[in-house]
């Protein structure tokens, strides 16, 4: 028997909140299958016709029953469950998919477009120019691309990182972000190379339900501040600028879901073009043409941020009014932008290997992303990005999801593609990307936010276990309020315990009558035993002496573990304790079916001693697991 460590064993399981240890079934099949295993069942892609071959499965048979969250094996496997816009995978090995790297290219000019907003908008809630949020996403969307851990991946200046950013440049400066994005992209290269990201398995599925829900809410409500005035309120309806506005953003999701689609089914070519960059072009050029009154990029970032020109480049190095400081008192500077940078690199760490778990389970390229690269090229990233005066960043769920229904998910010369694009833009055709409505794009992300968003959860209440919702909705609402780290870690803590008290209550003993062969004395007939069944670790510990009648029961007893498992030290010393209650009133406790590293642990503590207690029956049937403890 292969030896196991319990340490994996039980806490890898906090993955996996309402799973028990034993008796796990297995997710239900969720579609039928034709005679080659294919799932059978009715195509309804996002756009009314497939993105580049992204459709999503629908059961035809309507009794058909779904696996609840609670039995999920893997979030990966199940990725298509959590966005059901993306419900089939890109196949790879379909010869009609030409050009695998023009693909990637035409699909990285597409998220370039989508970018835009984004970065302007980061830069205003982190404080600083809206240039140096699109230099941030240059710079950072090149180096995390070229050196993360999935193809597909689009990294940017982010909300979660700018939030977290913005106090430090309110009281110290924008030269102190560049610093401080430096510094998080250093101790993400630390933490990559120490392989921390295989942290993100610890992550449940009830918190991936909830963090896609609550970013796709947090994404709405970026995308619904393009509708407002200068008052804060709703464009009207029946004024020129609300018609305009409007019409825009719906014309631009008509093009993108139905339109360019339609005609990509007619016209060959015309599958060259991603429907998100077809729908902005055309509804930019209509905007145009017709002179509605809309908000372009220009009218929103400022005219100075779209004139072009080498002058626009970033210069490389930190700003000056973070190095002088930092020469004189380099402690002291440290000590400012320390706090800071943590939080960054652990919120931008948490979105880009969520980000890489539900694209894992969307692009069929027969690869795995690896965490470990992802959090290293993210560092990178951001190393780069504080070198040349930005603020850093993280991977974005919603231009990710724009890559891969673009077919971005090829190669990674999508993501590297759209930093090239993008700054080309930004230097060369600037005053032209000044004149794309904003609610054009605003358009394209609402689309995105729409398939971001779980639905499939809202049917789960009340047919998952209570707990389970109550994490998905817990997560939602904290991603919402507050930030996606914080959301993510009081999910998986508030699922970790309680699987650990689910479990703790599993505990329990069946008596019978054994006869004993002791090796140190003389058969023992009909000596009463405890059966215990189920886990035995520092949640169920309590319970666990809370089974045995030491003062009724005769004077020799046996402890059998056949049914059970013994996970830590808490474990350890509930059974020593026992054990000492048993052997202080002058009775003998043979323990049975212990692991061999059970025994070695249970006689240190006695240190030389002579335990109440004998280990008996050894056999090569024992069972063979090790016992999380120091010793």
């Amino acid at each position: 028997m292969v030896a196991t460590s319990c340490l994996e064993t039980y806490y890898g399981s906090f993955a996996h909140p309402a799973l028990p240890i034993s008796n796990a079934r297995p997710p239900k099949q969720r579609f039928g299958t034709d005679n080659g295993g294919a799932a059978k069942g009715k195509s309804t892609p996002i756009s009314g016709t497939p993105f580049r071959g992204i459709s999503r499965r629908v059961s035809n048979d309507d009794s058909a029953a779904e696996a609840p969250p609670s039995q999920i094996e893997s979030i990966v496997a199940n990725a298509k469950s959590i966005s059901t816009s993306m419900g089939k995978k890109i196949d790879l090995t379909d010869k009609t998919l030409r050009g695998k790297y023009l693909t990637a290219i035409t699909a990285g000019l597409a998220v370039s477009l989508a970018m835009i907003p984004e970065a302007v908008s980061f830069s205003f809630v982190a404080g600083v120019n809206p240039l140096v949020g699109l230099w941030t996403t240059v710079v950072l969307g090149f180096f995390a691309a070229l050196f993360g851990g999935r193809a597909g991946i689009q990294s940017s200046a982010s909300g979660a990182c700018s939030v977290v950013v913005a106090a430090l440049c309110a009281s110290h400066g924008s030269g102190y972000l560049a610093g401080c994005a430096a510094l998080s992209g250093l101790l993400q290269i630390t933490s990559g190379a120490l392989g921390v990201g295989k942290l993100i398995r610890l992550v449940p599925h009830p918190v991936m339900v909830g963090f896609v829900n609550g970013l796709a809410v947090v994404m709405l409500k970026a995308q619904l501040g393009h509708f407002k005035g200068a008052g804060g309120a709703f464009l009207s309806l029946l004024s020129p600028e609300g018609k305009a506005t409007y019409g825009c953003a719906l014309l631009t999701m008509a093009l993108v879901r139905y339109g360019i689609p339609a005609l990509q089914e007619k016209v060959e070519s015309a599958k060259a073009v991603p429907p998100t960059l077809g729908g902005v072009v055309i509804a930019t050029s209509i905007a145009r043409f017709l002179k509605w009154p809309v908000t372009t990029l220009a009218d929103a970032a400022g005219a100075e941020t779209f004139r072009g020109g080498l002058s626009t480049l970033p210069k490389i190095g930190l700003p000056a009014s973070f190095w002088t400081p930092f020469q004189n008192a380099p402690l002291e500077t440290l000590r400012i932008i320390l706090p800071y940078a943590v939080t960054m690199a652990a919120v931008g760490s948490i979105e880009s290997l969520l980000t890489l778990q539900l694209l894992d389970g969307i692009v069929d390229d027969g690869k795995r992303g690896s965490t470990k690269k992802e959090v290293i090229g993210q560092g990178i990233g951001n190393l780069a990005s504080g070198l040349t005066g930005g603020i850093g960043g993280c991977a974005l769920i919603g231009q990710s999801l724009i890559s891969a229904q673009s077919g971005g998910g090829v190669s990674k010369l999508s993501g590297m593609a759209m930093s090239i694009f993008l700054a080309l833009g930004i230097v060369a055709f600037a005053p032209l990307l000044g004149q794309i409505p904003v609610v054009s794009l605003a358009g394209v992300m609402l689309l995105v936010c729409q398939s971001t968003f779980s639905w499939g959860s809202l049917r789960l209440v009340g047919k998952i276990p209570n707990l389970d919702a109550f994490i998905i909705a817990l997560v939602t609402y904290v991603t919402i309020k507050d930030d996606l780290a914080k959301a993510v870690l009081i999910g998986t803590i508030t699922s970790a315990l309680g699987f650990a008290w689910k479990q703790s209550t599993k505990i329990s003993t069946t008596l019978s009558q054994t006869k004993l062969n002791p090796p140190s004395g003389p058969t023992l007939p009909n000596v009463k035993t405890y059966n215990i069944n189920g886990p035995l670790f520092f949640g169920s510990t309590q319970s666990f002496s809370q089974l045995f009648r030491v003062k009724e029961d005769p004077d020799d007893v046996v402890i059998d573990f056949t049914q059970s498992r013994v996970y830590d030290h808490s474990a350890l010393e509930a059974i020593n304790s026992i054990c000492d209650r048993y052997g202080s009133i002058g009775k003998r406790v043979y323990l049975r079916r212990l692991s061999s590293e059970c025994a070695k642990l249970l006689a240190k503590i006695h240190k030389g001693g002579l335990p109440p207690y004998e280990v008996i029956e050894v056999s090569p049937s024992d069972p063979v697991y090790d016992v999380a403890d120091d010793e």
